[in-house]
């Protein structure tokens, strides 16, 4: 099936696009920073080409839920999501999440693989992580359990696919890329070599399949294997990464040490004429005290980093009101949780 796009000809619709230039991201033309949401299972639903990847999430009837200080959606755009129980290529799940976005006038981020198991038809944890076998030759040469295709061929699909909607806002490589030895293992001598390789390969392949969207790595940012200190800056110095990316899960403002930490990280990234999104901002209500503690942590957090530089925030995770909302023990964010208020901080 064909996506069929109506007036997309024309000076106007390429600057729909989000770009990035000089440290900053820019849409319509003017200055973009944003707020967000991880709704990382939009494209899940009880058919048979979206398994074993959470509980389903209806774009249409949640973003209604969003309130105004949400522009972005980041979401696992996964081959596993496109692909029936019999191995063949079905688009109806990432069709539907990216029209129900342009609905709602939401951007997307859209994760193309995950470093861990989850979503990806793997047998076990183990099985799925993602080991520097698989950075150095795997994500050419091996499809996932039941998949018509590799990892790189994958990409090169989805980039034709929707290359002409700027719907889409970045297509991000991995999520939390480390080229471990495996699961838990040690991190070899050859990581960040690896990485900036894959990097340079895949990201030069979405640059010339589509040359309309941003690209970024997906690293959580904080020193995981790969992208330790300064080899997180060699990593996002390669031309074909755009944007660059943390990740948040601490109660601290600016989290982290000199070497990995967020401030040092909007060092390097400004060094590199590159903005820095933190993609996952996540704060445990039981940590806190509480989801109204948990908002007001999340209001200073936000403030803090973005007159700090980031250019844009998307909390984790949303849960819609009918799988049980906001909870009262996890990260979860439903209808009507009090952080939602505080992504207006995040955006223009």
């Amino acid at each position: 099936m064909g996506l069929i796009m109506v007036g997309l000809g024309g000076a106007s619709y390429r600057e729909e696009y989000v770009t990035s230039v000089q440290g900053q991201l820019f849409l319509d033309g003017a200055p973009f920073r944003f707020g967000g949401l991880n709704v990382w299972n939009a494209a899940t639903d009880f058919s048979e080409s979206a398994r074993f990847c959470g509980d389903p999430s209806n774009l249409d009837v949640d973003a209604s839920s969003f309130g105004p200080g949400v522009q972005v959606v980041r979401t696992w755009f996964f081959q596993r999501l496109a692909t029936t129980s019999d191995g063949r290529r079905d688009w109806s799940g990432l069709d539907g999440i990216v029209a129900a976005a342009r609905r709602h006038r939401l951007k997307i981020i859209a994760v193309l693989g995950n470093q861990w198991a989850d979503c990806e038809g793997y047998p076990s944890a183990e099985a799925g992580y993602k080991t520097d076998a698989w950075y150095r030759a795997g994500y050419r040469d091996a499809p996932p359990p039941g998949q018509p295709a590799t990892y790189r061929e994958w990409v090169r699909e989805v980039a034709e696919r929707y290359r002409h909607d700027p719907t889409i806002m970045i297509w991000q490589l991995v999520n939390e890329p480390e080229p471990g030895a495996s699961l838990g293992g040690a991190c070899p001598p050859s990581a960040a070599g690896l990485l900036r390789n894959f990097t340079a390969d895949v990201g030069g392949l979405l640059h010339a399949v589509d040359p309309y969207h941003l690209v970024s790595v997906g690293t959580a940012g904080s020193g995981q294997c790969g992208a330790v200190d300064r080899e997180w800056e060699a990593l996002h110095r390669l031309p074909v990464v755009d944007v660059a990316e943390y990740h948040d899960y601490a109660v601290e403002e600016l989290p982290g040490d000199r070497w990995n930490g967020l401030a040092a990280r909007l060092r390097q990234a400004a060094a590199l004429g590159k903005p820095l999104i933190v993609g996952e901002m996540g704060v445990r209500a039981d940590r806190v005290g509480g989801v109204d503690e948990r908002g007001a942590v999340i209001g200073r957090k936000i403030a803090a980093q973005e007159r700090a530089g980031v250019a844009g925030v998307l909390l984790w995770s949303w849960r819609g009101g009918s799988a049980g909302g906001s909870g009262a023990s996890g990260y979860e964010i439903g209808p009507g949780d009090p952080a939602l208020k505080y992504l207006d901080l995040a955006s223009n």
